[in-house]
């Protein structure tokens, strides 16, 4: 998912949220933390893969989810969130089918101070996912209209600059 970054052991045993976004839905980018850009870069990778796991379904965007995350082109966004309990923090917003089109906003570049909720990048068609990465430990629980409703026909949608966690008391 982190495309082999130097700082994807630092992830690991942490928790991934991971959203699906239909074509009808918003595709720009914003800042899940405050914090400063470590890495900004795009990995690029396959365009209208499925996974076959997912069996006769596969090709339906949202069943193979997890395995784009991992093979499609994807944009890794490294921040240093200022709040220490969270620390390093990756946004991979994960282009799927057709789009393929991830496009980091120029200012995104290490050094730079981003607030949360900042427009970051954008995708420029179609449907999509994006992940947010955590340490082991930054995350105390998630919000209930965050977490995926599989059994529900007409979820909530979860709207932009909305709590989707909170962080472990510092």
């Amino acid at each position: 998912m982190l495309a082999s970054d130097q700082s994807a052991d630092q992830f690991s045993g942490g928790t991934v949220y991971q959203a699906f976004l239909s074509a009808t839905n918003y595709h720009r980018w914003h800042s899940p933390v405050a914090g400063t850009i470590v890495r900004a870069f795009v990995q690029e990778g396959t365009y209208y893969s499925e996974a076959d796991s997912e069996g006769a379904d596969a090709a339906e965007p949202q069943y193979s989810q997890s395995y784009l995350a991992h093979v499609a082109t994807r944009a890794v966004i490294l921040i240093e969130a200022d709040n220490p309990v969270i620390g390093l923090t990756a946004f991979v917003p994960v282009g799927m089918s057709e789009v393929s089109s991830c496009v980091i906003d120029p200012k995104i570049q290490p050094g730079y101070h981003v607030a949360k909720g900042e427009e970051i990048g954008y995708f420029q068609f179609g449907g999509s996912t994006h992940c947010l990465v955590f340490r082991p430990g930054a995350i105390a629980s998630f919000s209930l209209t965050a977490i995926p409703q599989p059994h529900d026909p007409h979820p909530p949608l979860v709207q932009v600059r909305s709590q989707l966690a909170t962080a472990v008391p510092g």
